[in-house]
């Protein structure tokens, strides 16, 4: 079975409080109650601190979506590198040794895909197999994991490097101002993460073993999570509905994979899941049937960090593997949510 031999992460240097944020945008919406009454959200979103590519000022200043994304090229790329290249020295492995470069994003877009750059930057072989991937949202980085996945189970010699970049800072606008982008001004951070995952064949340190892995479309779902593409860049859409979906859909679908897989959740020891936000925690707690415990990495990684879209999971992967201290026989389920709506789910073996 495929294993997870390499993980890291990298963060922007700017780091700003949650009142630092909410301060900034009552001084760009100044004059404006009908929007300053929305950043109660603010205190209850279960964020403390976040990391973003530039300093406060920078978003305040009204830049449009062309020079925003093109920043967000400038300055990903070289965040995702050294995301990559920690992510290679802890996997003990040269870039010539990589067979796959998966590369996930949502927050920015670029022709050439930022991993075509990567191949030069990292010095990954040419022939290496490029995987851009877009539009995966925050369930992005465990899809990653779940493609890597897939590749290796038929080719077991073979390496994958997946790396995840947002910069979620990008998508804000001084324009946007109703409640759902308020939220995501709450919630969203900066960062980058990596992950080897190696064919079960191919020598490298030990990790977590992917024994199972599960993607689910769920239907009549399309209008629950995205973005909405406009002139000013792209804008957040997500409904009231997510956090009763999670309660009411998504812990049957949880329920089966487990059993099929003949993994009760009470020998679970890690659940890695992707923190979009307070509530949505709590409705995992609620459909999962889960104690404060089980939530503690997700929730300390949500105060810490915000909530990074794709590299969620791995940053809180790679808490678990070097604070949790994980033994021999230790299991985890992994599982994030994204536009489609839809669900991927892998559970892991120590």
């Amino acid at each position: 079975m495929p294993r997870i031999t390499g993980i890291a992460t990298a963060l922007p240097l700017n780091v700003v409080t949650q009142d630092d944020v909410r301060r900034a945008i009552e001084r760009v919406h100044e004059g404006r109650p009908e929007v300053t009454r929305l950043l109660k959200i603010f205190a209850s979103c279960g964020v403390e601190k976040r990391h973003f590519a530039f300093p406060l000022e920078y978003y305040c200043a009204g830049r449009g979506f062309e020079r925003r994304n093109a920043d967000y090229l400038e300055e990903g790329v070289k965040l995702a590198e050294r995301a990559a290249r920690a992510c290679l020295r802890n996997a003990r492995i040269e870039p010539n040794q990589i067979d796959h470069l998966i590369f996930v994003t949502t927050t920015g877009l670029a022709t050439p895909s930022v991993d075509a750059l990567l191949v030069r930057r990292l010095g990954l072989r040419a022939d290496v197999r490029r995987s851009p991937l877009f539009g995966l949202g925050c369930a992005g980085g465990a899809g990653a994991l779940v493609r890597a996945n897939d590749v290796l189970r038929g080719h077991p010699n073979d390496r994958v490097l997946v790396v995840d970049l947002e910069l979620a800072g990008q998508v804000f606008s001084t324009r946007a101002a109703d409640p759902v982008d308020m939220v995501g001004a709450a919630l969203f951070g900066d960062g980058a993460a990596a992950a080897v995952v190696s064919g079960d064949r191919a020598p490298g340190p030990d990790g977590p073993v992917i024994r199972a892995v599960r993607s689910v479309l769920f239907s009549d779902t399309e209008d629950m999570m995205g973005w909405k593409f406009t002139s000013d860049g792209m804008r957040l859409q997500l409904s009231e509905r997510v956090t009763g979906f999670v309660r009411e859909r998504l812990g049957p679908e949880v329920g089966r994979f487990l059993a099929e897989n003949s993994m009760p959740p009470g020998h679970l020891r890690f659940w890695i899941l992707h923190p979009g936000g307070r509530k949505i925690l709590e409705a995992y707690r609620d459909a999962l049937s889960l104690g404060a415990d089980a939530l503690q990495w997700s929730r300390s990684s949500l105060a810490n960090v915000g909530n990074l879209s794709s590299a969620s999971v791995l940053f809180i992967l790679e808490d678990v593997v070097s604070l949790g201290r994980p033994r021999d026989g230790d299991r985890g389920f992994l599982i994030a949510l994204g536009p489609g709506f839809a669900s991927e789910m892998l559970l892991l073996n120590w």
